[in-house]
């Protein structure tokens, strides 16, 4: 038994509805947990005073900081700014893990208080139907990082402090128990108390030992964390004794969400509603089910009659909890799009407006987003100095929102056409799940757009599942390849001029097919961060060897070479570098560095490096924003990062602990990716740009040369691409354009400045022309079709036209279904000297048993190509068209059966 249990008058007992051990002052047969207690605190507050949410934060920040912590300011919701493996922070413990956790990087304070604003969208679905469930939490925790040296406190101290908390906001400590339980997150793990008063768990205590392996097992770390979760919002809720958790943290939005839609919270069916929920693991479609009929039944209404009462304040609840989720994520720099964190943003955010439309609000989005803001920005200044770029995504999305479900009509209506084709009258859940994942499609639409003789079941849990998919990041594979050689110095480093070096072989290893030579030092750059490798010769006994690829495993650098003898281990080679290259390539970096800081100036400070990679005549760099630049943004960009070239800096790189590089430049530092180890090389521009970065540089902006931009792309949603060349390679850049620019002129025999002016009158001239032209085309298909009328033949009852006509494959097309369509005839057969083929079918040949679509197939094959459709029109093609009247024979002879 924990020693500090004792002296609070806390005994160990086993819950005898569940088995669980727990502590309690009182002798009680049940552990204090739902489903084994239900909710006691509703309508019966369980503090000697209400709180809202920023006053429970207030009060837990003041009483941590009387007991010798520090506050720290709450960390941004996007957990990848510092770590590779998820998206978004889902507890506390993710602001520290790996680096803090790991022993790599010293706490920003130890111990420490924070209030972080958490994102878990694992149980979506259940949002604003349970009373309790958000899908944004603020967890308040005091952790502490123990080391063998400096061991602050662990048990003891950690349950102390949780139980004066608690008493301190007049709780009655006689109602709360400790369950001891077992937590893992993150990848790590260790013994825990779920802290639990009246049915609900309000803090979990967590003692951090172990490393949570791949295989499962667990490793014993030398670091010990106590890591503390406190349900600040839960807290609030037991303070106010509300039906719902939403009525307590977010009642301002609430209330004016309330009086735009006319809805009335129902107390009674939302209070009732939170308590059997309570009771129940909502896990699943089933139980959600069986929620609300146990909700219907304790109140005396059947199903309908309660979801006709419940579901409009549940939107309420959603909208409120959505809006508030989305207004972190934006402010931290996710941009909504198709992939990663963006997709997790635009799901909240398309599911927000669903629950809009379900409530017939006239209002958009950004409306309501303008609600949470002001609700918000109180308590987050920095959510109110994002305002501006807030709104413009939210207005963005919106539209854009409306064009994928305008657009997305037409797929739902092949897919079912599809389904049906094959048989089938409800479609399957992959394909619903695929039309939101691919399309952007919400199941609601595909609902509306079923008709009454297909089924589309969509289940409760279906956001979640969808979620649940692309919670994790799983792009970041490591290399399995393990090389057991000393680490290898890399010269370059220090010197970045040298061109030439002596080293001693270690060895001569075979990966990917390579002979690679392993060096005790080189002045070779690994291909890493977006930057090729260096290439040169390596001089041996004499014999020279291409260089062709240098890598790094473990930090011990590849050579990739042709074939070289086995035996030359302990030898000194001499390794020479292709200098032009380097030289191009830390252009092209140092170029990158600059164009992301101009970025940034020009389009915001939401900008974020999405990945880069530099070559010999050009670098592309992607930036996070949620739409395309503009070509006035694009010169402002280009201009700005040739500024910073000219004012000549010095670049100041140097080597620091993470520990100092963090707490001299934050998670900016990041803003390349993720970089391992204790030492970090941090790349500074002073006054423009700072990046941990481990590739080659110029020693100076000046050094980089003029800068120009080539061109910009849409990588993806919410990814742009900025494609550039620098120094020689962008003065290469710039004698092609002009190159182009003189050939063009030359063609029009006009000046350079005179080019746009007469390429628009010619492009008018052109446009003019071949309106008359397809007029005319137009007027000799009309005299070609009057010549056809009265010549056809009669086959088996039906009027049948075939003719070799010189005329296009649109014309060719439009003749036989004016003559199908008005009735001049029954079908079709039409060919020209190109190869092309039509076949149409009027409603009277199908009924008689012509399938056009075969016969034109075959007929295609006689001008050895092929040809399909549709029954009333087809097309085919072949390269021998000089087989064209037999192949029109062929179709003539098809239709005679």
């Amino acid at each position: 038994m924990v020693e500090i249990f004792e002296k609070l008058g806390y005994k160990l007992q086993t819950c005898k509805t569940c088995g669980q051990e727990f502590y309690s002052q009182v002798d009680r047969d049940t552990c204090g947990d739902a489903p084994c207690d239900e909710y006691g605190f509703i309508a019966n507050p369980a503090t000697d005073k209400p709180y809202n949410l920023y006053e429970i934060q207030k009060v837990f920040k003041e009483f941590l900081e009387s007991e010798g912590h520090t506050a720290i300011d709450r960390y941004p919701v996007l957990a990848k700014r510092w770590r590779d493996d998820v998206f978004l922070v889902g507890a506390s413990i993710f602001c520290f893990q790996p680096w803090i956790t790991s022993g790599l990087v010293k706490p920003p304070a130890n111990p420490l208080e924070i209030a972080q604003p958490s994102i878990r969208l694992n149980d979506v679905d259940n949002v604003g139907r349970t009373g309790r469930h958000m899908t944004c939490f603020t967890m308040g925790s005091h952790t502490v990082i123990n080391t063998e040296e400096d061991f602050i406190y662990w048990e003891d101290e950690t349950i102390r402090l949780c139980h004066e908390f608690f008493k301190s906001i007049g709780i009655n400590t006689e109602e709360i128990t400790f369950i001891k339980s077992w937590w893992s997150g993150g990848g790590n793990e260790g013994p825990c108390y779920e802290v639990c008063c009246r049915g609900v768990e309000l803090a979990t205590l967590v003692f951090i030992q172990y490393e949570t392996l791949e295989d499962g097992s667990k490793k014993e770390i030398p670091i010990k964390v106590v890591d503390t979760g406190y349900g600040l919002e839960r807290i609030a809720w037991i303070s106010q004794g509300t039906p719902t958790a939403y009525d307590a943290c977010f009642a301002p939005v609430v209330d004016k969400l309330r009086e735009l839609t006319g809805v009335e919270i129902n107390e009674d069916i939302q209070g009732r509603n939170a308590q059997i929920a309570g009771m129940m693991d909502i896990e699943d479609i089933g139980d959600l089910k069986e929620l609300r009929q146990q909700v219907a039944d304790s109140l005396n209404l059947s199903l309908e009659d309660y979801l006709e009462e419940a579901e409009p304040m549940e939107a309420i609840y959603i909208i409120a909890d959505h809006t508030r989720c989305l207004a972190f994520m934006i402010a931290d720099g996710i941009i909504p799009s198709n992939v990663k964190e963006g997709y997790l943003a635009r799901l909240v955010l398309r599911r927000t407006i669903r629950f809009m439309k379900e409530l017939n609000m006239k209002e958009s989005l950004a409306d309501i987003m303008a609600i949470q803001l002001d609700f918000l920005s109180k308590f987050y200044p920095e959510i109110r100095d994002s305002e501006e770029h807030i709104m413009n995504i939210i207005t963005l999305e919106e539209e854009r929102y409306a064009t994928t479900v305008k657009k997305g009509k037409s797929i739902v209506k092949r897919s079912i056409k599809r389904l049906k084709k094959e048989g089938k009258n409800e479609m399957p859940l992959d394909m619903l799940i695929d039309l939101y994942d691919a399309h952007g499609i919400p199941p609601e639409t595909v609902v509306e757009m079923a008709g009454d003789d297909f089924t589309v079941n969509v289940p409760d849990n279906f956001f979640t599942q969808v979620a649940g998919a692309h919670e994790k990041d799983e792009s970041n594979v490591k290399s399995t390849f393990k090389v057991d050689f000393p680490e290898t110095e890399l010269l370059f480093y220090k010197d970045f001029y040298q061109q030439e070096f002596e080293a001693e072989v270690l060895g001569v290893i075979e990966k990917d097919g390579d002979q690679c030579l392993i060096f005790d030092k080189t002045i070779f750059y690994p291909e890493g961060g977006g930057q090729p490798s260096d290439i040169g010769e390596i001089f041996i006994d004499g014999e020279v060897f291409k260089m062709s690829y240098a890598e790094k495993v473990n930090n011990v650098v590849l050579h990739h070479v042709d074939e070289v003898p086995q035996d030359i281990a302990g030898k000194t080679i001499t390794g020479k570098l292709d200098w032009n290259r380097r030289i191009t390539l830390a252009r092209h970096h140092t170029g990158t560095h600059l164009v992301i800081a101009a970025a940034r100036k020009v389009l915001g400070q939401h900008i974020w490096q999405a990945g880069s990679q530099n070559n010999l005549s050009r670098a592309r760099i992607d930036l996070s924003h949620y739409k395309r630049i503009t070509q006035e943004e694009l010169n402002e960009i280009e201009k700005l990062a040739n500024e910073y070239v000219m004012a000549n800096i010095d670049l100041d790189i140097q080597f620091h602990t993470r520990d100092e590089a963090q707490k001299l430049y934050g998670f900016v530092l990041y803003q390349g990716g993720i970089v391992p180890g204790k030492m970090i090389r941090v790349v500074k521009i002073p006054g423009i740009d700072v990046q941990a970065c481990a590739g080659t540089h110029v020693l100076r902006t000046g050094v980089v040369g003029p800068i120009k931009i080539n061109k910009t792309e849409r990588v993806q949603d919410g990814v742009e691409r900025i494609d550039f060349s620098a120094g020689i390679a962008a003065i290469d850049s710039i004698q092609h354009d002009n190159e182009l620019l003189r050939e063009s002129s030359s063609i029009f025999k006009v000046d350079n400045d005179q080019l746009p002016k007469t390429c628009d009158r010619f492009f008018s001239e052109w446009k003019a022309q071949k309106n008359e032209i397809d007029k005319l085309k137009s007027q000799i298909a009309s005299l070609k079709m009057n010549s056809l009328a009265d010549d056809y033949d009669e086959i088996n009852g039906l009027k049948v036209v075939s003719e070799l006509m010189e005329s296009d494959f649109k014309e060719l097309q439009k003749i036989a279904t004016d003559f199908t369509d008005n009735g001049k005839a029954d079908v079709v057969i039409m060919g020209n000297n190109d190869g092309k083929i039509v076949g149409a079918a009027s409603q009277n040949a199908i009924d008689n048993g012509i399938k056009i679509n075969e016969v034109i197939k075959t007929a295609a094959g006689v001008l050895g190509g092929g040809g399909g459709g549709r029954l009333t029109l087809a097309q085919g093609a072949g390269k021998n068209a000089d087989k064209m009247d037999e192949a029109i024979q062929t179709a003539i002879d098809l239709i005679k059966g």
